[in-house]
């Protein structure tokens, strides 16, 4: 319940600031006004001092909350800071940061697409946003920054690795694969983000050999402080899959293992067999899965009943 009046809050918080940003200049602005008298401005003065200075404390605040991981706290200074200075894309941006952490996609979303509006020659934003418009399914909107990134910087590895993403999910693999070869060439790459990304272009594209050396290669590589890309969990499972398909099922297992549940890491190996029509296979995993799970396993229970469904229309 806390959590919902949080977003709902933090949603209202951000169409106001929005509202404020696009409103700066009150009706009649535009028309000469009459020259400000000493005392006039005087005072503007003091005002424009007071806010500089409770921006700057109110972002102050709210980045000691967000260092002490307390979130809300952190989010209502920064919408504080906001009011001082409602243009500000970096207190947006850290707005659309701690709401990505905690999943709320859409007012992260928002949060950094204001933030790109207020600041759309900071690649950074840039980058982040795309990333989050290529989680939401929004492929052509990301393609589109990560393009104007790349138009001004032809090195940004996070916007070459982006636009692999990109032909990822356009099953493109080859063009995915030439971008993020030119992430790895690129000024200081997420190695490990680049290479599981890389792998699973190859699992796709079926190289299996080269998929599995990059996945490999990716868990060997210590991960950055500063990456927001964490990408061990799906190396592991796109190990494991790229393992079955090599009929490697123990060494499969032992990988998925490190994310999952043996329950769930036998409908991942079903799944994966049956994607590739071994339905025959594929239906021991989903019966193994069945085995394993304490409880009901709704996911297998269906795969099961496709996969009997698939057989029966083979043999048919």
């Amino acid at each position: 319940m806390r959590n919902s009046c949080r977003a709902v809050v933090t949603a209202v918080l951000l169409i106001a600031i929005g509202g404020c940003a696009s409103s700066r200049t009150a009706p009649g602005a535009d028309k000469a006004a009459p020259a400000a008298t000493k005392p006039e401005e005087a005072k503007a003065a003091s005002a424009s001092t007071k806010d500089a200075k409770g921006y700057s404390d109110a972002v102050q605040r709210g980045d000691a909350a967000w260092q002490a991981q307390d979130f809300d706290r952190a989010i209502y200074f920064y919408v504080q800071a906001m009011d001082k200075s409602p243009g500000d894309a970096g207190t947006l941006a850290k707005i659309g940061t701690i709401e990505d952490a905690r999943g709320n996609a859409v007012l992260a979303e928002r949060a950094f697409e204001m933030s790109h509006r207020a600041n759309p020659e900071e690649p950074r934003i840039a980058e982040r946003l795309a990333r989050l418009y290529l989680k939401s399914g929004k492929v052509d909107n990301a393609s589109e920054i990560y393009t104007q990134v790349l138009a001004a910087d032809p090195n940004r590895t996070r916007a070459l690795d982006g636009m692999g993403e990109v032909y990822l999910a356009r099953s493109d693999y080859g063009q995915a694969i030439l971008y993020f070869d030119l992430a790895l060439k690129a000024d200081k790459p997420d190695v490990a983000a680049v290479l599981t990304h890389r792998g699973y272009a190859k699992l796709r594209s079926r190289d299996l050999v080269g998929a599995e050396a990059d996945l490999r290669s990716a868990l060997s590589v210590p991960q950055r402080d500063d990456t927001w890309i964490a990408p061990r969990d799906d190396a592991w499972r796109y190990l494991g899959d790229v393992l079955i398909l090599r009929s490697d099922a123990a060494g499969a297992l032992e990988s998925l293992l490190n994310v999952m549940s043996t329950a769930e890491a036998f409908n991942e190996m079903g799944v994966t067999l049956m994607d590739v029509k071994k339905y025959k296979d594929a239906r021991e995993y989903f019966m193994k899965a069945i085995s394993a799970s304490a409880a009901w396993f709704e996911s297998a229970q269906r795969n099961l009943a496709l996969v009997d469904e698939r057989l029966r229309n083979t043999s048919g």
